[in-house]
């Protein structure tokens, strides 16, 4: 029996611009723009497609070389909008030249692949009548259109079309319901107490959430996972950690949560708390393009790779700081240290580098070396480490802070005999997005500077 096998056929406009506003010579840039032809047979396909909800609902995942092989854009991920009766995706600028496309897929909104071209010499590149790589030239003052032909994935797993894999990560997030209590035999009162506590839940791919639990039932939302450990964390009693299995979840209710115990104990943690001004404080900024510069006090506490529009190149930032612990006792414990970093406003973050399953964020690192506030630069920075470092995700919240657990910076686990100088931020890769911007001990509000926080017991 023929297979049958729906073809849809993408095509892309691309318009090119002149440079108008400039006298200079410079490269002129032309505007790539995709566009899909859906056939009528796939109705629910297309019904789907030209939903008029935001945003998009449907996006383009596109990978683009110059002719030489060399990357233009890898694995970009473009929303798809209606546009009277067809659909369009937006628009993407690329200097003039000759190019070729080698990566073209459709993603639905459950971030499954629906559609993709297939690669020439593919076992599905005998259905399409020009399979990837197809060439294209963005001239200055036409418009070229270019057609991709895509086929209807369904259940064909991506070596048939030439891919490896399509690169795409599915998440199923998985909701449930969680309470904390106290876990105190002297006390006589109706079972249970519910009390406010942190609750960090980490998956086993690597994925980790923090959530600030109410006191009471609270319905949480995590990323599917088949087994997870959750660290419940209350000012002034020991941490717990638990093993839990996705069907316990899967079982919770609001009437009948998952219950986490903190066991009650009669050794409470002594606070120290340091948040530094500009005279008390020792921090510092390092840039790339001023290398040579110092930046003692620059008022962002920041790790970024941003436009700098003067120079029209990219700006690579870290940041350096130190708390002076002279104030702790000779005899304290350390038990918990928690970084708390406030910004003024986020900076956007761009949802293409959530396809890559590699992490993309920032990181807290040992530094190795003294250094001086104002005498610190990018040529001259010190040395950290990537022994006990610790990792800041990406995240959007309705607060401007995040709280970071730090201890293993100032509690090694991994043993090492290496000086603590304070700690470096920087991102992880660091070319990928825009990145973190927070304040620092200069900036003006003191409500914003960072905050360090040690929890220690005494002999």
């Amino acid at each position: 029996m023929k297979r049958k096998v729906g073809i849809l056929y993408a095509g892309f406009l691309i318009t090119a611009l002149w440079g108008l506003f400039s006298c200079e010579n410079k490269p002129e840039n032309g505007t790539l723009e995709f566009t899909l032809a859906v056939p009528e047979e796939e109705t629910g396909v297309k019904s789907g497609l030209m939903s008029d909800s935001l945003p998009p609902a449907y996006q383009l995942m596109v990978s683009v070389e110059d002719l030489a092989g060399k990357p233009v854009f890898t694995d970009k991920l473009i929303p798809v909008y209606t546009f009277g009766t067809g659909l369009i995706s937006e628009k993407i600028e690329i200097p003039a030249g000759e190019y070729k496309l080698v990566k073209f897929l459709v993603i639905n909104p459950s971030g499954a692949v629906v559609f993709a071209s297939p690669v020439a010499g593919s076992p599905m590149a005998y259905l399409a009548r020009n399979p990837l790589p197809v060439p294209f030239r963005i001239a200055p003052g036409t418009v070229n259109q270019v057609v991709a032909e895509v086929l209807k994935v369904g259940e064909v797993p991506p070596e048939q079309f030439g891919y490896v894999s399509f690169g795409i990560t599915v998440i199923t997030p998985v909701s449930f319901w969680t309470a904390v209590i106290i876990d105190n035999p002297m006390i006589m009162a109706p079972y249970p107490l519910f009390t406010e506590a942190k609750l960090t839940v980490f998956a086993r791919d690597g994925w980790s959430y923090s959530f600030r639990l109410n006191a009471g039932p609270n319905r949480l939302v995590v990323r599917r996972s088949d087994v997870y450990v959750f660290l419940v964390e209350k000012e002034g009693f020991n941490p717990v950690k638990i093993e839990v299995k996705l069907g316990q979840l899967l079982e919770t209710t609001r009437e009948s949560p998952l219950i986490l115990k903190i066991p009650y104990t009669n050794t409470s943690y002594l606070k120290l708390v340091l948040q530094p001004g500009p005279e008390a404080g020792k921090d510092a900024m390092i840039s790339n393009l001023q290398p040579d510069q110092n930046f003692g006090d620059h008022k962002y506490f920041e790790a970024t790779f941003l436009t700098e529009p003067v120079l029209t190149v990219m700006r690579l930032n870290r940041s350096l700081i130190f708390f002076n612990l002279n104030q702790l006792p000779k005899s304290a414990t350390i038990r918990k240290v928690i970084l708390r970093l406030s910004y003024e406003a986020p900076i956007p973050w761009d949802s293409t580098l959530l396809t890559t399953g590699r992490f993309t964020g920032g990181v807290l690192q040992q530094v190795t070396e003294p250094w001086d506030e104002y005498k610190v630069t990018w040529n001259n920075q010190p040395a950290s480490t990537e022994l006990n470092q610790v990792l800041i995700y990406p995240f959007i919240r309705n607060v401007n802070f995040i709280e970071s657990d730090v201890t293993k910076l100032f509690v090694p686990v991994s043993i090492t005999d290496m000086p603590n100088h304070g700690i470096k931020f920087k991102l992880v890769p660091e070319n990928s997005f825009p990145g973190f911007r927070f304040a620092s001990s200069d900036h003006p509000n003191m409500s914003l500077r960072p905050m360090l926080t040690i929890y220690y017991t005494l002999p």
